[in-house]
């Protein structure tokens, strides 16, 4: 076991010293004093550090030290209630500091000194110096004996204790285990109320502490304050003054009750427990104050004040949002942004009006391409929800494992590969906000059991977790799936559907409202940079074909064909799965009457049925009343006739 050599001047001290250290280690190290009258006391062989009060008592004892040891020199500071005994002292007196030697009534006085006590005069005193009568206080740390004649002048501040920087020197050269000098360090701290104190002006060259010190208190963002066990502000960094507007040296020493004098919004404080987000009235502007109660192994340290100017919280939360929207946690649709003057699609979107103000959870149905993801960015951006982030996920890209930590978060080592520090889920990215569960048929059934669990009781827990975390998210779900007939074949699970279906909204196909075509085509072709012109062929085609594919199908068509052309869009210019067979007309008209010359030829009939059937064959379907009109054109501009039968039409040589 590692050893302690203390030398001090006599026994009394010696006990002290002893006691106090065996109490800070506990049974780490084992301790003993060395004084010059100290009978039959061994020589100083096996220590593993040499502890003196002062260079004095070195010098006369170190022919008993026959140890390498290093050495350490003493520092003492003084307790929190020796400090406020100084501070209830009259200012602008004098006092002596009595010690038992020069070296320690000096270093006793700068101890004083260093604690910023103002107000007194200081005059170092020992044993044998003239006490004058002039000078108002006799200051000792409890070194009595000799003063007992001075009556309301002596001021015992009790004895003092080690300084912080002594007991880190020690624990530094005895080299003890980290786990057992974190410990020492923290529960010495608890039981020295003066510890930060003491630490801020004799540590601050220590750099094992002074860094910690540093970014707590001055580098924080908001306002700190600590008060120890007597409600008392030990320290406070620069923004806590700032607030409070007052200089950081007067503040320090000040009472909690001295503070609600000044600032009564902080009366609040003075209920037992922690506090979290009081908005209080601090000199005129508005302050958002924590206050936790500080306990360290059953030991009541003090409490801790954080605070922060509210409209700088505000600043602080649009920052922070927008850096969410940096990252893409946002809607870039409105209701404005989509098109349509059919009565079907301004219908869908007075629905989606009407419930874009409710918390309620939203299921969009439609075909692929009806903009399922627009109506719902939109439904977000026109509720009140509209400044809080927005996160889309597709269930239908992620194997199982991957959905599920995508939508609830995983911790720490919660499987291989899994981020050290874990990872937030959609759930808690979308705090707030909305999340857009696009394709949510494809979610397998165990997945639905926890998406359920969320939407019931709006709480997730992590993979590899156990810690309920609430979350406050409006669901938009999409599916171009049949739903009802998933949840009949147990394919999808009854209850989740009835939680998703509170507003259920139908999106129009594009076949269904086929008279915007023209804005739409219009529209995306202005996305492309072009102004081109349409040609008829393809507007005819357009009107016929059933788009399976739908908005998101014409667009893409679009880009495509101007990609193949510089002029005017014509049918030609179609993909190869729209276009067919080679279409060699110039128009509708033209194919028309490429077929009824063929079929004349070939000695087939020419009535509207057949030429109706042959054209839908050979080019794209087209309806019978289309095939009407081709025929009632061609006949007015003289091209063909038309007879009544079976004759069908003929050509006008």
């Amino acid at each position: 076991m590692k050893k302690i050599a203390v030398l001090v001047i006599e026994d009394r001290m010696g006990e002290i010293f002893c006691r106090e250290l065996r109490q800070i280690f506990e049974d780490q190290v084992q301790v003993d004093y060395y004084c010059p009258g100290k009978a039959s006391q061994p020589l100083i062989q096996d220590a593993g550090v040499v502890l003196y009060t002062d260079p004095s008592i070195l010098i006369e004892m170190m022919d008993r030290i026959q140890s390498p040891a290093p050495l350490v020199m003493m520092k003492r500071t003084i307790t929190g209630e020796g400090i406020r005994r100084l501070r209830s002292l009259d200012k602008g007196k004098s006092a002596y500091v009595y010690n038992l030697n020069s070296f320690m009534a000096n270093e006793t006085l700068a101890t004083l000194y260093g604690f910023g006590l103002e107000g007194l005069s200081l005059f170092p005193l020992e044993p044998g110096m003239r006490v004058a009568d002039q000078v108002d206080y006799i200051i000792t740390p409890g070194e009595l004996e000799g003063l007992e004649g001075y009556g309301d002048r002596l001021v015992d501040i009790g004895n003092r204790i080690f300084d912080p920087s002594t007991i880190l020197d020690l624990i530094a050269t005895l080299n003890l285990d980290r786990r057992w000098a974190d410990r020492i360090i923290r529960r010495y701290a608890a039981r020295v109320p003066a510890y930060w104190k003491g630490l801020r002006n004799t540590l601050f060259d220590k750099r094992m502490l002074s860094g910690h010190l540093d970014l707590v208190m001055n580098e924080y963002d908001r306002g700190v304050v600590l008060l120890d066990d007597k409600e008392e502000i030990l320290l406070l960094n620069e923004a806590a003054a700032e607030i409070l507007g007052r200089d950081r040296a007067l503040l320090e020493g000040e009472s909690l009750d001295a503070l609600i004098a000044s600032f009564p919004g902080f009366r609040k404080l003075k209920a037992a427990g922690d506090h979290q987000g009081e908005i209080l009235d601090l000199g005129g502007q508005r302050v958002v104050v924590d206050l936790k109660e500080v306990h360290y192994e059953g030991v009541f340290f003090g409490k801790l004040i954080f605070m922060k100017v509210y409209s700088e919280l505000l600043k602080e939360q649009s920052r922070l949002h927008r850096q969410l929207m940096g990252k893409g946690y946002y809607a870039k649709y409105t209701f404005k942004d989509i098109l349509g003057d059919h009565e079907a699609v301004k219908e869908t979107i007075r629905i989606c009006r009407s419930i874009a103000d409710s918390s309620s959870a939203v299921l969009l149905l439609g075909e692929t391409g009806t903009g399922k993801e627009l109506f719902a960015g939109a439904i977000h951006n026109d509720s009140p929800r509209r400044k809080r982030p927005y996160i889309a996920i597709n269930c239908a890209t992620l194997p199982e494992n991957l959905l599920e930590s995508e939508l609830f978060g995983y911790e720490g080592g919660a499987f291989t590969g899994a981020k050290k520090g874990g990872k937030l889920g959609v759930f808690e990215k979308a705090q707030g906000g909305t999340l857009f569960l696009d394709e949510v048929g494809e979610i397998p059934l165990q997945l639905q059991a926890r998406l359920l669990r969320a939407l019931q009781e709006k709480e997730i827990m992590r993979v590899g977790g156990d810690a309920i975390i609430h979350v406050d998210v409006r669901i938009i779900a999409a599916s171009n799936r049949d739903l009802d007939r998933m949840v009949t074949e147990g394919l999808f699970r009854r209850d989740l559907f009835y939680r998703l279906n509170v507003f259920s909204i139908r999106l129009p196909a594009l076949r269904d409202h086929l008279e915007d075509l023209p804005l739409l085509a219009a529209h995306f072709l202005a996305e492309l940079g072009e102004s081109r012109e349409v040609h008829e062929s393809f507007e005819d085609f357009a009107r016929q074909y059933p788009w399976p594919g739908n908005v998101r199908e014409l667009k893409n068509t679009l880009e495509y064909m101007v990609r193949m052309t510089g002029g005017p869009l014509h049918v030609r210019h179609l993909p190869g799965n729209l276009k067919g067979l080679h279409l060699k007309g110039d128009s509708p008209r033209d194919r028309v009457l490429e077929i009824i010359a063929r079929r004349s030829a070939l000695g087939l009939g020419t009535g509207r049925r057949s030429i109706m059937e042959d054209f839908s064959r050979s080019y794209y379907p087209v309806s019978e009343g289309k095939i009407r009109e081709y025929i009632e054109d061609l006949q007015a501009r003289g091209r063909i006739r038309v007879f009544k039968g079976r004759k069908g039409c003929q050509l006008v040589e």
